[in-house]
């Protein structure tokens, strides 16, 4: 088993910590990582995003808030009920977390998914334990799906 260089370990480390599904695996099975390897680094990093951006989601929200406060002191209220609330209230209501754990690697991206998660439901711990397994689950099943369509391309190709 041959170990990746540490730049490389690093850059997919910190594509997989945000956007996984999309970016960070791609690289990985493009830079020639093993199985084993794909799942330390990219398992990790969307451990590692999701406790970050988990625990540190209601943080942001305090910061930002002031930061408007005290930049725009009067800024009109924003309405309490819009389409966009409607959105997110079926989405609560049909998925749960379990739905936003899932979709969230693949479709959104970890810091969103987490930050929506938390701010839709109060359990914190819960929500980052379901947003870790999501996320090591969807490298499994990404990283098969990627090696079986990279090497594909590559034998249309060649």
């Amino acid at each position: 088993m041959e170990v990746p260089e540490w730049g490389q370990i690093l850059s997919v480390f910190i594509a997989c910590a945000l956007k996984p599904g999309i970016v960070g695996l791609p690289m990985a099975i493009a830079m020639k990582f093993s199985f084993l390897w794909t799942l330390i680094v990219s398992g990790g990093a969307g451990i590692c995003g999701s406790f970050v951006f988990g625990y540190l989601s209601e943080e942001i929200v305090i910061l930002w808030e002031r930061g408007m406060c005290k930049f725009f002191p009067n800024r009109k209220k924003p309405r309490t009920f819009t389409k966009t609330n409607r959105i997110i209230v079926k989405t609560k209501k049909y998925f749960g977390i379990t739905g936003i754990a899932i979709i969230s690697p693949l479709f959104l991206s970890i810091p969103l998914g987490s930050f929506v998660a938390i701010r839709l439901f109060k359990d914190r711990h819960k929500t980052v334990l379901y947003m870790c397994i999501s996320s090591v689950a969807w490298t499994v099943i990404l990283y098969f799906f990627y090696n079986g369509a990279f090497d594909g391309i590559v034998k249309l190709f060649s």
